[in-house]
């Protein structure tokens, strides 16, 4: 195995270069393990495609239950 300054290279891999960090959810920068967005401005725009997709999803039900509600009222008002 080749040896790095008396170190292997599996314990070179061990020492780290940064403190323990997370990233941003939205931008993908460094944040502190405590937090989950790097600015306000990311924060505002995951709550605002977040709401997005709540009301795409809600619009979807609804659609579907209107869809089985329809398939199986109209083959009885038609006499099938």
């Amino acid at each position: 195995m080749p040896e790095i300054k008396g170190k292997t290279w599996k314990d070179s891999l061990k020492t780290r270069k940064y403190e323990e960090h997370k990233h941003c959810i939205v931008c993908g920068r460094a944040v502190a393990q405590t937090q989950d967005f790097c600015s306000q401005e990311c924060k505002d725009s995951y709550k605002k495609a977040d709401k997005g997709k709540s009301k795409k999803n809600t619009i979807s039900i609804v659609v579907m239950v209107v869809m089985v509600i329809a398939i199986l009222i109209v083959p009885r008002l038609l006499g099938m």
